[in-house]
């Protein structure tokens, strides 16, 4: 069996949809090395995203950085490619394709959320509509739609009238043997390099409007009206959409001072400020999964996040719930994530790193696997 997969994001540094690429890539390589894989890219690849011999790498271009890119690549590169090799299945890895793929070849997609459906105003238009049409082919075309929670499932049904009985539910997996605890000498180190040996709240995530950083700044500035003791919000991550609105909402902040912007972090340093987190916030409007509060509940960390899609169904009965469209009850929870007992606080602890035990990748690639085998 030849599989080509859609594997763009796969280039440093790994946010969501690379690192998700990295995992189910190099597990489905290396366990089915009978299988030949043709990882498409847009341009060229790094040594390290090659997995085994069995792999095979293609450059089609353009590189897409803009939709209109998106849709060129769709459209022409990846239908050429598909004419010349003749793959038996084409796993659509970002819940993406085009009706001319998909006559092409028996197609897979992988959805991983439709905000863009539930919050169109989070995006520029182009993207918004982009987004639309091509969800509206995958879900017309494809034998077996991979919906990454329960959540995504419903609204693949209520929103695009997928049939569903070609929705699977294919949970995103947390590496627990590497994101785990770290001792108290490297959360005192990782404290000192990031926010001067001071206590921290961590935000991991891009700037999106999505990610509701702007109730979070607010939050904050009234957490910091009830809670008296040093504290810090690390906010990790990049720009994407909506720049000047959280440029303005940070701006506003009464405690902007005690914000510290840092870039995007390699695997091992994001363990570390995990496990050196008073608590992780994480209030966005919607996920189709939400990495951050499963990786950080793994790292021993208590989370603070939205009652919101999928993030029930990943933060369990650990997570403290907040409405996300209330600054003062995502405060209040904070509050009460930092003011619980030793005892408390460590029963959360124990259960969020139980709890995350139930997100495996090597479940997530047995269940990719054979929708593949049945496709």
């Amino acid at each position: 069996m030849r599989v080509a997969l859609d594997s763009r994001f796969l280039r440093p540094p790994l946010e969501g949809f690379g690192r998700f690429t990295r995992e189910i890539g190099q597990r489905l390589v290396r366990q089915h090395p009978d299988a030949a894989w043709d990882f498409l890219f847009d341009r060229p690849p790094i040594a390290e995203y090659t997995f085994g011999q069995n792999q095979r790498n293609f450059v089609l271009f353009p590189p897409t950085r803009h939709w209109l890119l998106y849709e060129l690549w769709w459209r022409w590169a990846v239908p050429a490619y598909l004419a010349r090799h003749q793959p038996d299945v084409l796993l659509a890895t970002y819940g993406q394709a085009s009706v001319q793929a998909a006559h092409r070849v028996r197609l897979i997609a992988f959805i991983h959320d439709v905000a863009f459906a539930r919050y169109p105003d989070h995006l520029p238009k182009g993207w918004q509509r982009y987004y639309l049409r091509t969800t509206q082919t995958v879900v017309r075309h494809a034998a077996t739609l991979l919906a990454n929670s329960q959540s995504v499932a419903y609204d693949l049904v209520e929103l695009f009238n997928a049939p569903k009985e070609r929705i699977r539910v294919v949970y995103n997996g947390c590496d627990t043997s590497f994101f785990r605890p770290i001792s108290e000498a490297e959360q005192q180190a990782t404290r000192q390099r990031y926010t001067q040996g001071l206590p921290y709240l961590l935000y991991v995530g891009s700037f999106h409007p999505r990610k509701n950083l702007l109730h979070l700044f607010q939050a904050y500035d009234i957490l910091r009206n009830w809670y008296k003791e040093p504290l810090r919000l690390l906010v990790v991550g990049r720009t994407l959409f909506g720049a000047k609105a959280f440029k303005r909402a940070y701006q506003r902040m009464r405690y902007r001072a005690e914000v510290i912007f840092h870039p995007p972090l390699g695997d091992e340093e994001l363990r570390k400020v995990y496990g050196a987190a008073e608590v992780l916030v994480y209030p966005s409007w919607y996920e189709g999964f939400g990495y951050p509060v499963v990786e950080a509940m793994a790292c021993g960390t208590l989370v603070v996040t939205s009652n919101t899609s999928s993030l029930p169904e990943v933060g369990g009965a650990a997570a403290f719930y907040a409405d996300p469209a209330s600054p003062e009850a995502i405060a209040a929870q904070l509050y009460q994530a930092l003011t619980l007992a030793p005892a408390e606080r460590e029963k959360r602890r124990l259960q969020g790193r139980a709890h995350a035990q139930n997100f495996s990748w090597e479940a997530c690639v047995s269940r990719i696997w054979q929708a593949l085998i049945e496709a």
